[in-house]
Order: C-alpha cells, then sequence, then structure tokens
C-alpha cells in the first residue's frame, strides 16, 4: 500500500472524537478514517496521568498495525496527558486538539479573556492556559472543569436526559460568563455536540471555539506539504473500533451524526485495566 493511500487514525476515549471525525469528513472527506473509541476505559477525564498514558499507547499501537500515516488524538484529556510522550515514541505525525484549539481562540478574542471548559484532568493540567500563555502573554484565561457526568450520559446514556445534560453545562459555563470572557473554548471533544443545550446561556458577543476545526485544517496542511492527500476519488469505508458497547456506540454516533458513518467492530482487548 503506497503511503498516501494509507488511512488517518483517530484515537479518543469515546464518543467526543467524533466532533474531530465530522470535521475530517468536511475538510478531507475522500481520506479514509480508522477511529478508536475507548469506551471500555472511559471517562478518561477521571482516570490518573499514567492510566490514560498506557491507553494511548497501547491505542496508538494498535493504530499503526492498521496501516495509518497519521494519528489524530481527538481527545483533550490523551492530548494535555501524553501527545509530547507520544509524539517521542512513534515516528508517525501526530497532532493532538490543544494548540490548534488554542490558537483558534486567540484569534477570536476581542478583549483577551478566554474561558476553557474541560474534563478534570484536562483543567489539572492547565494546558490550555499554558499554550495560550506562550502564545500570548497578555491573554486573560478562565477554567472550570465540568462534570464527568455530562460524558455518561452522552456514553451510558445517549443524551436520553437532556434537562440534566443542560444543567450541567450551565453549572460547568456560568462561572466563566461571569468573569466576563468573550470567547469560550470547547476543551473536551463531547461538547460541541452539546452546544444546542447551552446556547441561550451564552450572549451573541461570546464565541464559541470547536478545536476539532482548527485540528483537522492542521492535519490536512501537513499532509498537503508531504504530497500525502489521497486524492483518486474512489470511496472507501470507514472504520471503527469500540472497545465498550459497539452496538451502543454506533446508535449514539448515528443520532450525533445523521447517519451511519462506516462499519463498527469489538475492538481486542488492548489492556486488562
Amino acid at each position: 500500500m503506497r503511503e498516501e493511500e494509507k488511512a488517518i487514525g483517530l484515537l479518543d476515549s469515546g464518543l467526543g472524537g467524533l466532533s474531530v471525525y465530522r470535521e475530517l469528513k468536511k475538510q478531507l472527506p475522500q481520506e479514509r478514517a480508522i477511529y478508536f473509541g475507548d469506551t471500555g476505559h472511559a471517562p478518561y477525564g477521571e482516570k490518573t496521568n499514567s492510566q490514560v498514558l498506557e491507553y494511548v499507547f497501547s491505542i496508538a499501537d494498535f493504530l499503526l498495525q492498521q496501516e495509518v500515516k497519521m494519528i489524530i488524538i481527538a481527545c483533550n484529556t490523551a492530548t494535555a496527558v501524553a501527545l509530547d510522550k507520544v509524539i517521542e515514541r512513534y515516528n508517525i505525525p501526530i497532532i493532538g486538539v490543544i494548540q490548534p484549539g488554542a490558537e483558534e481562540a486567540i484569534k477570536k478574542t476581542r478583549n483577551k479573556k478566554i474561558g476553557i471548559v474541560g474534563t478534570e484532568v484536562t483543567i489539572r493540567n492547565k494546558s490550555y492556559k499554558k499554550t495560550i500563555k506562550e502564545m500570548d502573554s497578555t491573554i486573560i484565561t478562565y477554567s472550570n472543569a465540568c462534570s464527568n457526568q455530562i460524558i455518561r450520559e452522552m456514553e451510558e446514556r445517549a443524551l436520553k436526559d437532556e434537562s440534566k445534560i443542560k444543567a450541567l453545562l450551565k453549572e460547568c459555563v456560568s462561572p466563566l460568563i461571569k468573569s466576563g470572557v468573550d470567547t469560550l473554548v470547547w476543551g473536551c471533544t463531547h461538547y460541541p455536540f452539546l452546544s444546542k443545550y447551552i446556547d441561550q446561556e451564552l450572549s451573541p458577543e461570546i464565541i464559541l471555539v470547536d478545536p476539532a476545526e482548527a485540528t483537522v485544517k492542521e492535519a490536512k496542511e501537513w499532509l498537503t506539504r508531504h504530497h500525502l492527500i489521497y486524492n483518486t476519488g474512489q470511496y472507501r469505508e470507514d472504520t471503527f473500533f469500540i472497545s465498550g458497547d459497539e452496538s451502543l456506540f454506533a446508535s449514539i454516533a448515528q443520532k450525533l451524526l445523521g447517519c451511519i458513518p462506516g462499519r463498527f467492530h469489538k475492538a481486542p482487548k488492548l489492556l486488562s485495566s
């Protein structure tokens, strides 16, 4: 198989990375995706750094066996914990979602006050705050960790309790709104699918930043520079490996994306923990 014919691997703790997958199909519709959703260990936001790192290494090893030409870590928590170490370990382009998301937020803010919501691990690691400060030290960031129950409402309960999701999001976002931010970064790839539940709480002046768009743009630019864009036009089906309940994942994915995006498989057991 020629290098440009290989798939793009996406790695996530579960469903959240579908927001990156959705953007991938917008910007690079001809590319084949191989997606690993680690729902068997979700949510990553309540795991230790060492656990998350172990999961990411195991999934990256698996994706490399599938002959991918690039890996996108489509999870903020995994990016915060593992990106640098994964880049050191593998001889393949690997892109995370935090730096592209931070760059986009800096472009959007007008009053230099940026809010960040994410999982406990992402917020605890201060990854967005550090990245934004390195790019523009004049910007003030405000961060808040959202309840991991939000992710459970997606992963385990298939968005059945919309009132609960709305209440949890409001609890998370409200302190940042009171801080006067004009830009809000979805620091968890699950959250872009939930924007409709919080829209009415936000003033029109607040810009929501979904890092997925900037992340895929970076991936596209890298593939273009290295002449690795697949452009024969032949359709190739995307593949999804799910460590938890693949049928539940498939049904929720169809609900979120509005279509059946590909073929779903039970992932091989990579870890015992």
